[in-house]
């Protein structure tokens, strides 16, 4: 991350799509007394540059009685260690051993650091696991309303999971504004998302945005009875999406966003050249026509 990112002053834990540990309840979240710990500089970190500005550091650790090392954010102004990854009690494993990449994310009053953690789970066997941390009254607190969601796997890029948390937080905004979301059509790339809801009164609402902002970059709304389905793919700079929308009294439509480094958009005239394919009501075609369009012409 640049240094123009926020400061981050605030954290707590939550897990994305960590299926080899138990999720964290609220107030479990472990502590470690940073006096009682062995730190080693023998494991992988991101590099300086790349550590968001004024997050904690990770550092790498054996705890009283383990043979197998353990990682953590120094919380160092209360002498503290928050665990990423530890040993089960009696086991060498999970082993931590490397954090490769880390972000920044402001969302309100708070701001989140999102980390991605590789760990040995066997003497066969690593992964990596996605944590999201935010920081409550100065101590961090362990949360599990994200267990059991359907966040990118890490086999996507760390940013598109940070565009996914920014859909999610659309989502749950347009909820507490009255409106039903429909986070099942949430789509996302490494450098965008489109989230999906509709109002009281029969509008679809569609938010496009960057997993840096905090707001979308743009909200429109259009008349539809129901969105069947959406898709999304980036080529060079721009991310794409494609939404198959029922239209009251014209059948399936399609609308097409695009967002780059200028901003976000919608798309009109791509989706009038996609009317005919959007009639057929599949997804996977039609957004294969728009990647077709969008390698052959500008719009």
């Amino acid at each position: 991350m640049t240094g123009t990112m926020p400061r981050f002053t605030f954290i707590t834990a939550c897990l994305l799509a960590l299926a080899t540990l138990p999720a964290i309840s609220h107030g479990e979240t472990d502590v470690r007394n940073a006096s009682s710990l062995k730190f080693d500089n023998g494991f992988s970190g991101p590099p300086a540059s790349q550590w968001p500005a004024d997050a904690p550091p990770v550092r790498f650790y054996f705890a009283p009685g383990d043979a197998a090392p353990s990682c953590g954010l120094l919380v160092a102004a209360k002498g503290q260690v928050i665990p990423l990854v530890e040993p089960d009690e009696g086991s060498n494993f999970p082993q931590c051993i490397g954090v490769p990449s880390a972000m920044v994310l402001q969302q309100g009053a708070k701001r989140y650091l999102l980390l991605r953690v590789k760990q040995k789970d066997t003497r066969e066997d690593t992964s990596l696991n996605d944590l999201l941390f935010v920081e409550a009254a100065g101590v961090p607190q362990a949360q599990d309303d994200l267990s059991g969601t359907t966040a990118p796997a890490t086999s996507k890029p760390l940013p598109q999971v940070a565009a996914w948390l920014r859909a999610r937080w659309v989502n749950q905004a347009d909820t507490a504004a009255g409106a039903r979301a429909w986070p099942e059509h949430t789509a996302t790339t490494p450098g965008a998302y489109l989230a999906l809801s509709q109002t009281a009164g029969g509008q679809c609402q569609y938010a496009v945005g960057t997993p840096e902002a905090a707001a979308p970059s743009l909200k429109v709304s259009h008349p539809c009875e129901r969105v069947s389905a959406t898709s999304a793919f980036q080529q060079g700079a721009s991310s794409w999406f494609v939404a198959l929308v029922q239209q009251p009294g014209a059948g399936a439509e399609a609308l097409v966003f695009e967002v780059d480094g200028k901003g976000a958009r919608e798309v009109p005239a791509y989706a009038a050249e996609l009317k005919a394919k959007a009639a057929d009501g599949k997804i996977l075609p039609l957004r294969q026509a728009l990647q077709k369009l969008v390698a052959t012409s500008k719009h």
